[in-house]
């Protein structure tokens, strides 16, 4: 995950390159701005880079005009070479900071120690002058600090010799190549030509007094600084050149790459970074698989191993062939359950009895098998049509009960457990858990049957006159008093 995480940062590390790099101005004659018609006899510059457009005419190119090093109007650009300290990049000026005359046409300063191209290259990294840059407002007059050299403060009496140069490009492509100036501490030659103006007012930095050597490269004066304008033609690195046309051998191109130029950078790139990259990840991945199939057959064995070998044979034959596993099944009940409509899921919620419904039938029973329940809801004891029949039956007056003659003249015997019925039992005695609606009519005969004993003993003082009948032969039950005559377990 880290490795995919770090290609990703590399490769928009890669879009942002022109984000990271420094803010310059544009070629043109809009708002921000510059550019040059540059011409042997007059060069114009047209500058926005500061509040209003401004525009320089008539200004004369000054270059190499013979071989004894004399400066005049010529064809031939003067040299500036040297080890580059210190550099700034422009993307506009401002009055506020001091910023006047052909300050508004520079889009880049140096900083160059005056010595051979070969010399600077000689020198080792770390080892050259370093500058100190605190503010750069002023093209020609940097604010520098502590540091192995201070320009602010260099004078007749200082070892070394340096250039302070404002860069006006001469071309489009040079506009551009000035980037290549961005980083210090590295050989370097500019050629172009110093200006030379009509206009009257503040004349630093265009020719007035300098000289060149025999080689064409400006001379520095007693003061050990030359701060000079320069239109630049050509820029000549270590192992790179900035033309006026870019149509150079050796053209440098901003995000170019050594040796392998920027296609072969990015190639290099692709084959290398997400090609490393993959295979490193396959090749991870092998050995993490092999390291388990060792610990597996470490485990379970040779004959294991076999075993799973043939399972997964076998499982590879049987899909082939059609068959489906349990998993599979289940997955696709699944999706049928989540794809059905809502409606068929609220069906399949209903009870199992397909058209049962249990509050209907309750309110359509017939009302001879209705119940009544006591005690609320909750109540546990329910009468049926069944106990209120008995409950009739045993209510029926007794005076029409005839003893038979042949039982004796004795009054009945006192005991509350006896239950007469004079109809016929259809059925053997039931066991006391059968019903409770029986048990119930049990309990109230005691009252009654004392009604019946009093009737009885009056019927018996009375002169029998009419002759007995043959009663039905009644059944009787004897139970024990205290059988099951409390509810209350």
């Amino acid at each position: 995950m880290r490795r995919g995480r770090i290609a990703v940062l590399l490769i928009l590390s890669m879009a942002l390159a022109g984000c990271l790099g420094p803010t310059t101005s544009t070629w043109g004659k809009g708002s921000g701005e510059i550019h040059v018609d540059f011409n042997q006899e007059a060069t114009t510059i047209t500058s926005s880079l500061g509040s209003g457009q401004q525009v320089y005419s008539d200004i004369q190119p000054i270059g190499c005009a013979s071989v004894d090093g004399d400066l005049g109007p010529s064809s031939t650009p003067v040299s500036f070479s040297g080890y580059l300290a210190a550099s700034s990049m422009y993307a506009t000026h401002s009055e506020s900071d001091g910023a006047d005359g052909l300050d508004f046409a520079v889009t880049a300063s140096v900083a160059i120690e005056q010595m051979s191209l070969a010399f600077a290259e000689s020198v080792v990294e770390g080892e050259g002058s370093r500058i100190d840059v605190q503010s750069w407002t002023q093209p020609l007059s940097p604010q520098t600090g502590t540091g192995s050299v201070n320009l602010e403060k260099v004078n007749s009496d200082t070892d070394s010799k340096w250039y302070v140069l404002g860069l006006i490009p001469t071309t489009e492509n040079i506009h551009d190549g000035l980037v290549s100036l961005n980083e210090p501490h590295q050989p370097v030659t500019i050629y172009g030509y110093l200006l030379e103006t009509n206009s009257e007012g503040n004349s630093l930095g265009t020719y007035s007094s300098q000289e060149a050597n025999a080689d064409c490269s400006v001379s520095i004066g007693s003061s050990n600084r030359e701060s000079l304008y320069v239109l630049v033609s050509s820029i000549e690195l270590s192992d790179a050149t900035v033309s006026a046309d870019g149509e150079s051998d050796d053209e440098w191109v901003y995000g170019d790459v050594a040796i392998l130029g920027r296609t072969g950078f990015i190639l290099f790139f692709l084959v290398v970074g997400i090609g490393g990259g993959v295979g490193s990840f396959i090749l991870s991945k092998m050995f993490v698989l092999q390291g388990a199939k060792s610990t597996m057959k470490t485990l379970i064995g040779a004959s294991g191993m076999a075993n799973v070998k043939q399972a997964q044979k076998d499982a590879k034959s049987a899909k082939a062939s059609g068959l489906v596993s349990p998993s599979e099944r289940q997955k696709e009940s699944r999706k049928q359950f989540d794809t059905q409509p809502k409606e068929s899921k609220k069906k399949s919620s209903e009870p199992a009895l397909a058209g049962f419904d249990l509050d209907s039938v309750l309110s359509s029973s017939p009302e001879k098998s209705s119940s009544t329940e006591f005690g609320g809801g909750g109540s546990s004891v329910v009468v049926t049509e069944e106990s209120k029949e008995m409950e009739r039956e045993f209510s029926k007056p007794t005076s029409e009960f005839i003893p038979p003659s042949a039982r004796s003249s004795v009054p009945p015997r006192q005991s509350t457990a006896n239950i007469t019925s004079s109809k016929p039992s259809t059925a053997p005695p039931e066991h006391f858990s059968s019903t409770a609606p029986p048990q119930k009519a049990q309990s109230g005969p005691p009252k009654r049957k004392s009604v019946r004993k009093r009737k009885a003993t009056v019927k018996q003082a009375q002169p029998e006159t009419e002759p007995t009948q043959q009663q039905p032969e009644r059944q009787t039950f004897e139970e024990p008093e205290d059988d099951f005559s409390d509810f209350s377990f």
